[in-house]
């Protein structure tokens, strides 16, 4: 069974749109799992929850193909076992086809074969006798050269069609190699990003967050192990519902016929914990959602814009929110197209709003009159998701000891609402002080900021906190991430010498 797993999803990565049928049941499992159920798992484990669903999928899947295996060997007159393993076989194509279709995400002809090979080389391996002994009668006597001939020849046929499923992986995958076209290329922007002018006021802090997070190093939190493998070039992003003329944009008409803009945004994940580093600032590149709207025309009673990927997953903001200049259809990260882990070919990026409703790997816009409830609101999440103010300590680290002249530093985000102050605490929240914030990256990222550390020596205790661009200071009172995202003050313990 292993073998036939890992044939299966060698076959997604050399050909594409093979799906993978564990993943698939991994998918059915997260869909039924009771709301109650699925955001304890998350309090308790994180997003290990999720990995430890998939670990545990494959695992029941191989205990099962171990304990069918044992059944078949067990089963003494090889013509019959051979008759059970071809029924096995059978079913377990039929079973990965079923799961591969209603996975959505696309099928292609070649997952066909490789499901017949997978399912031919478990049930082969697992029988121990050639599966066209289905058609002989149990020999009581002797085998004669007749008898030889034909089991060669089955034995053959047999091996020929799994060596035929291997060598069309290896060509298919030698021949996309050398005949793959060039790296995806996206449009420059026609209003491009520009970075406000060095603060020569801000002091350089060792350990500090960059303002803007290398792609690389960029969180990433979604529903799915596997991450979706989508081709740009037959990608299509529909545009439906309560709208006048409904479309399909391809990965070019996106880039082509709307103005290119280019934005500074941090991304933060409502299961973030204060002081958590589910959080990052990137340059995105993309399209208003407002112009690909309007080309649709929207209908009069239109309440809510429906977001849907290539998984399934989907999720909705307000009207009110679609109409910002800054919620995006994006296709650019960094200056690069999108990587596969973070939506390619596009997402949605909303300003304001938690990353649960920032869908990624997004095929199809749907206009709505009525409330709908996304993945994570039917499990119990806030409908809302607005980003809270909050702020982090990045500098000192934990339990670290410091020498004076030294400094605290960190970082602060409300949001959409920009950053006014950011002020720490030496003695519990009794007394605050201000801290120097960087001039502002963009009213819709994070602000760093900075301090010296107060005289003096022995263990300290700092608090943070900060204060949105409207005036309102980020609250004390603790809460889990749960439903509606974690709140409180961060806070480091060190040691001054």
């Amino acid at each position: 069974m292993a073998g036939a797993m890992v044939f299966t999803y060698a076959g997604g990565i050399v050909l594409g749109a093979v799906p993978y049928p564990p993943e698939r049941v991994v998918d059915i499992i997260r869909t039924i799992i009771p709301g109650g159920l699925a955001t304890a798992t998350i309090e308790t484990f994180q997003h290990w929850g999720l990995r430890a669903l998939f670990l545990a999928v494959h695992a029941g899947l191989l205990l099962l193909g171990g304990y069918g295996a044992l059944r078949l060997a067990s089963i003494p007159a090889p013509g019959r076992r051979a008759r059970v393993a071809v029924a096995v076989m059978v079913g377990l194509f039929v079973a990965s086809l079923v799961l591969a279709v209603t996975a959505g995400g696309g099928m292609a002809w070649p997952a066909l074969l490789v499901y017949a090979v997978a399912s031919y080389g478990y049930t082969r391996i697992a029988a121990g006798v050639s599966l066209g002994r289905m058609l002989e009668p149990e020999v009581r006597t002797g085998e004669t050269p007749l008898d030889a001939m034909r089991r060669s020849r089955r034995g053959f046929l047999g091996w020929g069609i799994a060596l035929g499923g291997l060598a069309l992986l290896a060509g298919a995958g030698v021949t996309r190699f050398i005949r793959r076209g060039p790296k995806v290329r996206i449009v420059g922007a026609a209003k491009p990003f520009v970075p406000p002018a060095p603060d020569a006021t801000f002091p350089q802090v060792a350990g500090l967050s960059p303002e803007i997070t290398p792609t690389d190093e960029f969180y990433n939190v979604d529903i799915d192990f596997l991450k979706p493998s989508v081709d740009s070039a037959t990608w299509r992003l529909t545009v439906e519902g309560l709208v006048t003329s409904p479309s399909a944009l391809s990965f070019t008409q996106l880039q082509n016929d709307f103005e290119v803009v280019e934005m500074a945004h941090t991304l933060t994940c409502i299961s973030n914990e204060v002081g958590g580093d589910l959080i990052s600032t990137a340059v995105w590149r993309g399209v208003r959602l407002k112009d690909v709207l309007a080309r649709a025309g929207l209908g009069p009673s239109v309440s809510e814009i429906v977001f849907k990927s290539t998984e399934g997953y989907s999720d909705s903001i307000p009207m009110a929110k679609a109409m910002e200049d800054t919620t995006l259809v994006v296709f650019g990260m960094n200056g690069e197209p999108l990587p596969t882990e973070h939506g390619f070919p596009a997402r949605i990026i909303v300003p304001g709003i938690y990353g649960m409703k920032n869908v990624k790997w997004l095929t199809n816009i749907t206009a709505v009159d009525h409330h709908y409830r996304g993945y994570w609101e039917v499990r119990g999440w806030d409908d809302v998701a607005r980003v809270k103010t909050e702020s982090r300590i990045d500098v000192p680290a934990s339990a670290d000891s410091v020498h004076l002249p030294a400094r605290l530093a960190g970082v602060a985000w409300a949001g959409d609402r920009g950053i006014a102050k950011v002020e720490v605490s030496d003695d519990g929240g009794t007394t605050w002080r201000p801290a120097v914030l960087k001039r502002e990256l963009s009213p819709v990222a994070w602000r760093l900021w900075a301090t010296d550390i107060s005289p003096g020596s022995g263990p300290r205790r700092v608090l943070v906190r900060a204060t949105d661009g409207t005036g309102q200071v980020q609250t004390s009172a603790p809460a889990d991430p749960h439903p509606s995202g974690a709140s409180g003050y961060d806070f480091v313990t060190f040691q001054v010498l």
